[in-house]
């Protein structure tokens, strides 16, 4: 039942106490532990006598000669005839715990001393704020950010009136003296020159499997036009079936769900570790859509409860706080249950998550072929019912793309067609998840997600 291993030591009494202590902080440095104590080395009762105050004197030792102080679980258990103690500390999020001046770390069966240099590693490691508020080392005037896209997202989503695009950014405290955090400037760069791993990479392969390109793409523009950029290009490698079904109305569906392909993106963009060198990955094949995204879910989530729990813990707080405000994610954690249902509604199955290689996956299979929607009967469908109007709707998403923000009545003198035409066409793209339109009737406008 009780196994020495990297997350679990024996010791017979209380005698070894300096012992305990020691392991306890290797486990908080580790992934974290338990001590059982009351267990010989061949996992047999030693017969544990627990004195009156025995386990508030342990308590207090730990607490003494740890730092920062370690509050362990401590719980006394029947264990055949006898008792045991078992004594539990989860990972440390405040790293190097120290015990007697030393620290610590387990390695299989073993607690090993750290080295000055580990232990200044560690201390560096922890202490550095949230990579997305780290400041980049150059001066803001060299980075050739998009001062256009700032005033008009100022304009329909943050409000902060009639100011300069410095002030701007120093109100979403993505500027401070002067710098510019890593946020700021993957938010609203004109293209990322500085840090590699934030550019997405999305792929067509051709049949099931990584061996032969048929399109690949890097997208290195700012997140918040990347989203829209990537579902474009996922949308020119899937397919829309128009078909009639027991009512004579007609029904478009993609291949996958538009709206939950975009919750994955941005998930994906928001919530990725980027202290990790890869990049997030878009892969499609001929029978399944994956979105890879460096970094492992945090501990307080279970993966196996993300389609039924709605909780949001942002690994890159300053990013999500920008991405809420222009509309892009609502921050109650509910993006799962939204794929959950898209899928549903759209007839795909059940999307997969999963965590591989250090990267956490969501994989959307492929809905299957709808009678009516697939080979020649879907093409002469979609070309002969729907090829000039889709045109038209491309045409719009395109410009909206190029030209953010703008309302009907600008749209319409821009691209000389009818009101009325376009109004329709908007509502079209929004049906397909393309569009959002972000701010006040009056002033907001369109943009692509």
């Amino acid at each position: 039942m009780y196994r020495e291993s990297e997350t679990i030591e024996k010791k017979s009494s209380f005698s070894a106490w300096k012992e305990i202590v020691v392991s306890l902080t290797a486990f908080a440095n580790k992934k974290g532990g338990k001590v059982v104590v009351g267990l010989d080395e061949r996992g047999n009762p030693t017969g544990l006598s627990i004195g009156k105050d025995a386990l508030e004197d342990l308590a207090n030792k730990i607490k003494m000669h740890t730092d920062p102080v370690l509050y362990p679980s401590i719980n006394v258990k029947t264990f055949g005839p006898g008792e045991i103690v078992e004594i539990e500390i989860p990972e440390s999020d405040n790293k190097p715990v120290f015990a007697f001046e030393k620290a610590y770390v387990r390695v299989g069966k073993a607690n090993q001393k750290l080295s000055a240099t580990e232990i200044r590693d560690l201390v560096k490691r922890y202490t550095l704020p949230d990579y997305d508020q780290r400041v980049l080392a150059r001066n803001v005037k060299a980075l050739h950010l998009d001062t256009a896209a700032i005033r008009r997202l100022n304009e329909t989503a943050f409000r902060f009136g009639k100011i300069p695009e410095s002030r701007i950014l120093e109100k979403l405290a993505v500027l401070k003296k002067g710098q510019l955090t890593n946020a700021g400037y993957l938010c609203f760069t004109k293209e990322n020159n500085l840090l590699p791993n934030a550019v997405i990479k999305c792929a067509r392969f051709k049949g099931k499997t990584m061996v032969r390109f048929l399109d690949m793409k890097d997208f290195k523009g700012n997140l918040i036009v990347a989203v829209g950029d990537v579902l474009a290009f996922i949308r020119r490698h899937i397919s829309m079936g128009v078909g009639i079904g027991a009512k004579p109305v007609r029904k478009e569906r993609w291949d996958y769900p538009l709206e939950a392909l975009r919750e994955a993106v941005v998930n994906a963009i928001v919530h990725r570790d980027y202290t990790d060198p890869g990049n997030i990955q878009v892969r499609i094949f001929d029978d399944r859509l994956e979105i890879w995204s460096p970094g492992l879910l945090p501990k307080e989530l279970n993966i196996k409860s993300l389609f039924s729990e709605n909780r949001s813990i942002p690994r890159n707080r300053s990013l999500a706080g920008i991405f809420h405000d222009v509309g892009l994610i609502e921050g109650w954690g509910t993006g799962f249950q939204r794929m959950l249902d898209g899928c549903a509604v759209n007839g795909n199955p059940r999307p997969e998550l999963k965590e591989m290689a250090g990267a956490f996956v969501v994989k959307f299979i492929r809905r299957p072929d709808v009678e009516g929607t697939s080979g020649g009967i879907n093409e002469g469908i979609s070309e002969g019912i729907s090829g000039g109007v889709n045109e038209g709707i491309n045409q719009l998403w395109e410009f909206i793309r190029k030209n953010p923000g703008k309302r009907v009545v600008e749209i319409s003198a821009a691209l000389n067609i009818p009101a009325k035409t376009i109004e329709r066409w908007l509502k079209k793209l929004k049906e397909q998840g393309r569009i959002i339109f972000t701010g006040s009737r009056k002033t907001g406008g369109y943009f692509v997600c």
